[in-house]
């Protein structure tokens, strides 16, 4: 819980301080709530009872974690509402998505891998789609309202529909910065 609300902190302008974060970030609950709810979807005794409690989460956050998705440390959704994590994805540690953000399938095919896999330090942008059993690299920035059906290669920059890849103009920058230089980024 430390790391995640240091995340928060460390991403979010408009934190006050930690019992703010603590007390008034649904994507926060939601994760936390994930958290408890994936380590009972280990037990198959307890699936159900993990279903039902993602299901409540999602009624008070906004946010609809399946159970059974791993997710990575230092994880951060800012503002949370609209927020879709599949069943069968893959998050690493410090990401962060914004609202509206589709970690979504495209197949309808049970007991196989149908939603992407997300590296480290991921950005993805509000409203962003990224579907399938696709690879997202470490380090990938992905612009708001992109639909991603392809694999990003790591420290690549993906915006529009369908996403176009491209690299950044300038090699080693910071993501965040990336963010306020590149205005496709937001859009």
């Amino acid at each position: 819980m430390r790391e995640d609300i240091d995340a928060a902190i460390a991403r979010d302008p408009a934190a006050a301080s930690r019992a703010d974060v603590a007390v008034n970030s649904p994507g926060l609950h939601a994760i936390w709530t994930y958290r408890v709810a994936h380590r009972m979807w280990q037990k198959p005794a307890l699936k159900p009872a993990a279903r039902v409690l993602s299901t409540v989460a999602r009624a008070v956050t906004g946010v609809e974690i399946h159970p059974g998705a791993t997710i990575g440390r230092r994880f951060f959704i800012d503002h949370g509402m609209g927020v879709v994590i599949g069943e069968t994805a893959v998050v690493g540690d410090d990401v962060m998505l914004y609202h509206g953000v589709t970690l979504g399938g495209r197949s309808l095919a049970r007991g196989t891998k149908r939603h992407p896999t997300v590296g480290d330090d991921v950005t993805i942008g509000a409203g962003a789609r990224v579907l399938g059993d696709i690879e997202i690299g470490d380090g990938v920035q992905i612009g708001a309202n992109s639909v991603v059906v392809k694999d990003i290669p790591a420290g690549a920059v993906a915006t529009g529909i369908p996403a176009t890849v491209r690299f950044p103009a300038v090699k080693g920058e910071d993501a965040y910065d990336a963010l306020y230089r590149d205005p496709a980024l937001f859009i």
